[in-house]
């Protein structure tokens, strides 16, 4: 037994530590530094909102700026009130300074627009959220997805201008900005303003261009080609080829203006929908006038003009014009169509106030001036306002004001009052005495009637009496009787011998006239000088002249 118990091991605590425990102490040691290092040197986590996650992998999807990879999406969820979608961001270390409030993110994909195709490469790669750094001081993680690309950069030396409009859609994202057909700047952003109700742009125009837009430059929608019918003629204006394609919208000094000093950014514009409507926009001092049109006012718009004698010094504001009037339809039965228009002083004199406006035109409607429509396009139909004076006026008008406006007399012109004319003269054609003018009418045609009938009984007998054979033998005897008469005419002939003699005889007439002249002298102062021997006088003698 001794043996055995000598043979069993002796079990004794190590007193001494172990080199072995070097091993898994410095792979925790190591595991540590890593966690501390990879803490250290992770870049911020970024998040985005975004409508929807078109496109995007957690884990997978890059976000980039200016093709260099920056950050990669690292989750994708809903956000609490299941309305739009969470995207976080693990952006790389040195990308903090990119992380401004005006750094903007969205998704680049392939997009067809006016301005071309973009975002091909994605089609092969898949899509990307690109990054486009701002120019502020204050440093946000969290940002808005945009759904369209920013057109330039926060940082992009330009100004920035904006436009009013009263159309939607006339203008899109991307479409060019142009000063005399040359592109400057581009349209970046659109809104509808539910207030105010008109559209708001916002145009990027880059430097050096910038300088371009002063106080006195007008904003006009170039279409590309616009074509325009006016009473002068027709009138194309071609625009650039951007314009052609896409668009755009167009600037510049009005003709004959200074250009006036430089504006700052976010300057309010309107914008017009044509060249030539604006000018409209430099006659903001105008006087409302209302006008009241028996005839028919189809073919007159709002916005033809109002001329006095071909110069232009107003325009229509509103074809019919019903506002604050309590019964519209009553007005327009009882005085005629309502017509609003402006007499803008610009177009007039320089430097005339509105005062002296409504003067002019108040003595002008006293002594016959007069508003008349008349046609400004016989293939339009189009019709405007003429100011004229009348040699006729009505003097029975009086000043008045309706529905708080000054009331302008009106009168027929053109078309409207050869009308008005020949029913007038239809209107007295009808009351002539028609009925007996026909009566007696009747009668003098049934006697006329009658006079055919016996003038047809009167020829049919002379008929039969030409008919009888004693009548055909006429012809041949007064053939005789003209050639018998011919036949002395011709013995009377200067040749014939009844001629001659006749014409000796003429002469002896003549001779013995002559013979007989003295007797018939002697006879006439003494008439019994045929029985009793004249006496014979002695030779007259002229008298002698006195001494």
């Amino acid at each position: 037994m001794t043996t055995q118990a000598q043979r069993e091991a002796s079990i004794q605590p190590i007193r001494q530590w172990s080199p072995i425990w070097i091993v898994p102490l410095a792979a925790i040691g190591i595991g540590i530094w890593m966690l501390y290092y990879s803490y250290q040197n992770q870049g911020p986590v970024v998040t985005l909102i975004a409508p929807h996650a078109e496109g995007i992998v957690a884990g997978k999807t890059p976000v980039k700026s200016r093709s260099v990879d920056v950050g990669q999406v690292v989750s994708v969820a809903l956000t609490a009130d299941l309305k739009q979608v969470e995207m976080k961001v693990r952006m790389r270390p040195d990308t903090a300074p990119l992380l401004n409030a005006e750094t903007q993110f969205w998704v680049v994909r392939p997009q067809v627009s006016r301005s071309g195709i973009t975002g091909l490469t994605t089609l092969l790669s898949g899509a990307y959220i690109e990054l486009q750094p701002g120019d502020s001081d204050r440093i946000v993680l969290h940002h808005n997805l945009l759904e369209t690309p920013p057109v330039a950069s926060a940082e992009a030396a330009g100004i920035r201008i904006r436009l009013r409009s009263e159309d939607t859609g006339v203008l899109s994202v991307g479409d060019p900005v142009l000063y005399r057909g040359y592109e400057v700047g581009t349209v970046e952003h659109s809104s509808f303003d539910m207030h105010d109700r008109h559209m708001l742009y916002q145009l990027f125009i880059r430097a050096p261009y910038d300088s371009l837009v002063t106080e006195n430059v007008r904003f006009w929608q170039a279409s590309g080609v616009s074509f325009e019918l006016t009473p002068d003629g027709v009138r194309v204006d071609v625009a650039s080829i951007a314009s052609l394609i896409s668009g755009g919208v167009s600037f510049d000094v009005l003709e004959g203006w200074p250009a006036g000093e430089p504006v700052p950014s976010e300057t309010e514009f309107a914008l017009f929908p044509n060249k030539n409507s604006m000018h409209d926009g430099m006659y903001s001092q105008y006087v409302e006038y209302l006008l009241f049109f028996e005839e028919s006012v189809r073919g007159l718009k709002a916005g033809a003009p109002v001329e006095y004698r071909g110069v232009r010094v107003g325009t229509v504001v509103s074809v019919p014009f019903f506002f604050s009037m309590a019964h519209p339809l009553e007005t327009s039965f009882d005085q005629g169509i309502p017509v609003l228009i402006r007499i803008e002083t610009g177009r007039l004199y320089e430097n005339i106030s509105t005062e002296q406006v409504k003067q002019q035109l108040a003595r002008g409607a006293e002594q016959g001036l007069r508003a008349i429509l008349k046609t400004s396009s016989l293939l339009t139909g189009g019709l405007y306002i003429d100011l004229d004076m009348m040699d006729e006026p009505d003097i029975s008008w009086q000043a008045m004001d309706y529905a708080g406006y000054a009331v302008l007399p009106t009168a027929r012109g053109g078309l409207s009052n050869i009308e008005q004319k020949v029913l007038m003269a239809l209107e007295k054609m009808i009351q002539l005495p028609v009925e007996p003018l026909l009566e007696e009418g009747t009668r003098t045609l049934a006697q006329a009637t009658t006079a055919m009938a016996e003038m047809q009984q009167v020829m049919l007998q002379l008929e039969a009496y030409l008919a009888q054979p004693a009548m055909q033998q006429v012809p041949e005897q007064l053939n005789h009787s003209l050639q018998q008469l011919e036949q002395l005419l011709q013995s009377f002939g200067p040749e014939s011998q009844t001629h001659q003699r006749l014409n000796s005889n003429l002469q002896q007439f003549e001779q013995l006239q002559r013979d007989l002249q003295p007797l018939l002298h002697t006879l006439n102062q003494r008439s019994n000088a045929l029985i009793f021997q004249a006496t014979p006088e002695a030779d007259p003698e002229p008298r002698r002249a006195r001494p």
